[in-house]
């Protein structure tokens, strides 16, 4: 691992997938961050599995919120979207099981993998989430990482 940009991984993940969101789609808001010790491909890819679904949720239009910010000895991604949300039952049971998805396509996979990249990380991948309101994934990683474990 090295020494990262995590608001220069979202850039790059945020623009490769400009054709797939829609440029107006997604708004963000980069806070200044520390740059810290991670595996840049590994969090590109929970970073594009998180726009993916935020951007699937959309079915019928909406926003996609990207935020980076500082709190509590983390630095954070969260990924708002306005889409159907998921019942409280499918959070608890299934979420980050594989092979479960609320979705019509997808093999349910995704948030399974990058549940386990970010706890290799020493991070948590929080969510929030209310039916017909939308979900909210939150990324935190140490903002101090001295040794990595990947």
């Amino acid at each position: 691992c090295k020494i990262e940009d995590l608001n220069d991984v979202v850039e790059e993940t945020i623009t490769s997938l400009h054709y797939v969101l829609g440029e107006k789609r997604v708004k963000k808001r980069l806070g200044e961050i520390p740059a810290i010790e991670m595996d840049r491909e590994q969090i590109g890819k929970v970073v594009l599995n998180l726009l993916i679904n935020a951007g699937e949720a959309l079915s019928n239009g909406g926003s996609i919120y990207v935020t980076t910010g500082k709190e509590d000895g983390y630095i954070f991604l969260s990924v708002k979207d306005s889409g159907g949300g998921m019942s409280r039952e499918f959070m608890e049971k299934d979420l980050f099981r594989p092979f479960r998805t609320t979705k019509s396509s997808g093999l349910g996979i995704g948030l399974f993998q990058s549940k386990k990249i970010v706890e290799e990380h020493r991070g948590r991948l929080e969510v929030e989430s209310k039916e017909g309101e939308g979900s909210t994934f939150k990324v935190k990683l140490p903002a101090s990482r001295v040794t990595a474990l990947i």
